[in-house]
């Protein structure tokens, strides 16, 4: 089957009708889940579409809610899952079949779609744009399948994990996603990242300003984003967090970036008559950034990353090559040339691996899941499941072990002699020296059969 799922709230809830509305009608299954601020009115809204809905309490974790969805979800179906803000192209839609068909076939477990950005403007206006991201928004879901949080708290920017995952496949641009957002909203979810995890890729306590924010909110009952963001919303919040967004107002990078973006949904969206402090100062972002600095040199990386490999740069890789630039280790100009040597920036490429559609695929690669203790013990059968989900196993692994398992069996007691002849003169052996080496040997079985001397 062909399960689409999605997650919403209450003021999300026009946004996923609309986005489901247009793939709903090419799927088997249409799963979203809700949690508490959606009404029973937008409960039958959704039904109405043909949707399962689902209630799953939301516990400020983005992965907790994705894996409840894949929770309902068998295994070996295919997924298709978006945000209320994600609406797939027609197209896409309509080929989904043939899609999941045409990856299945060819041993992918995992399609990424390109992205549109598209924001709406204070104007009303909207410019879209193609990226170069893409994402992974159809699956199969294997055995184990779930998502995983990124970084120290690891309930924002999580990662699909899928066990003994097969091919990846690129689909053509012709197919795509638009990813819609008003020009305020990226602030919100900053002061979201920021509330929830320390911003960043989940920063947590490595962001020395994150638990005094907490603290300060907690004091005051703040203790989830939904109850957060209605109280930010509101205004006149209390000084502290008053002082906490001025203290945070200078631009920097990762988390420092997302604070001061908290700011400027606050100051410059939600309450601008606010901005003026009780002792004259006002507030307003500080947007300069010493390029030579660690936090100008980590968003370089970061651009490195966006513009090469088309995603964010996870957070060790970030600090290893912002580490190595301010030593002197690396020039800044070397950076995108070591992301293009990478295994990764091939696969994306679509190096290696042909697949239909006229699309080439990333290079191949198969994931097996080992539990890693002291020590490791590993089966056969491990390694073999995980070949026989590639077709490299089948067009160059297996013929080579048949040929291998023919000649050990045909030649008996005497595959240990010529082993051990063929390891010692490997680096040597022509075709013509095999061919006269199992020459030998069967005469030698002729002689033996007929009582001869064998020596």
């Amino acid at each position: 089957m062909i399960c689409f799922y999605q997650g919403t709230y209450g003021e999300r809830v026009g946004q996923s009708l609309e986005s489901i509305r247009r793939v709903a009608p090419y799927v088997d299954r249409a799963i979203v889940l809700v949690d508490e601020s959606v009404t029973e009115e937008q409960k039958e809204k959704l039904r109405g579409l043909g949707c399962e809905v689902y209630f799953e309490p939301w516990k400020d974790s983005t992965v907790a809610m994705r894996n409840a969805a894949l929770d309902k979800i068998q295994t070996e179906d295919w997924v298709v899952t978006a945000d209320p803000d994600e609406f797939f192209c027609d197209e896409f839609c309509r080929d989904i079949r043939k899609i999941c068909a045409e990856a299945e076939r060819n041993g992918a477990d995992l399609v990424l779609i390109n992205s549109h950005d598209v924001t709406i403007q204070k104007d009303g206006t909207a410019t879209e744009a193609k990226s170069s991201f893409y994402k992974n928004l159809v699956f199969r879901k294997r055995p184990g399948t779930h998502y995983t949080g990124v970084g120290d708290e690891k309930v924002l920017h999580e990662e699909l994990v899928i066990p003994l995952m097969g091919k990846i496949w690129k689909l053509p641009d012709k197919y795509y996603y638009r990813h819609v957002k008003y020009w305020h909203e990226v602030w919100e979810r900053a002061a979201r990242n920021v509330f929830i995890a320390g911003g960043g890729n989940n920063a947590g306590k490595k962001n020395p300003s994150w638990m005094p924010l907490r603290r300060i909110c907690d004091e005051l009952g703040l203790d989830t984003w939904p109850k957060a963001r209605e109280y930010f919303r509101r205004g006149n919040i209390d000084p502290r967090l008053k002082e906490w967004l001025w203290e945070n107002r200078h631009e920097g990078f990762d988390y420092d970036h997302e604070e001061m973006e908290f700011g400027r949904w606050y100051f410059e969206y939600l309450h601008p008559e606010e901005a003026e402090y009780p002792d004259g100062r006002r507030w307003q972002p500080v947007l300069e950034v010493d390029p030579d600095s660690p936090a100008g040199v980590m968003r370089y990386v970061e651009e490195c990353y966006m513009q090469v490999l088309g995603r964010h740069a996870d957070q060790p890789g970030k600090e290893v090559y912002t580490k190595a630039i301010l030593e002197g280790k690396i020039r800044k100009e070397d950076l995108p040339k070591l992301l293009r040597a990478s295994e990764e920036y091939r696969e994306r490429q679509g190096e290696g691996m042909g697949m239909g559609m006229g699309m080439g695929m990333g290079m191949e690669k198969v994931k097996v899941q080992i539990p890693v203790n002291v020590s490791v013990a590993v089966s056969t059968d491990t390694f073999i499941e995980a070949l026989k989900r590639s077709s490299a196993y089948w067009d160059e692994v297996k013929p080579v072990m048949d040929v291998g398992r023919f000649l050990k069996k045909r030649l008996g007691e005497k595959w240990k002699g010529f082993e051990e002849w063929f390891y010692l003169k490997r680096g040597e052996i022509a075709l013509k020296d095999l061919a006269k080496k199992l020459e030998e040997l069967e005469e030698l079985e002729e002689l033996e059969a007929a009582g001869g001397d064998a020596r």
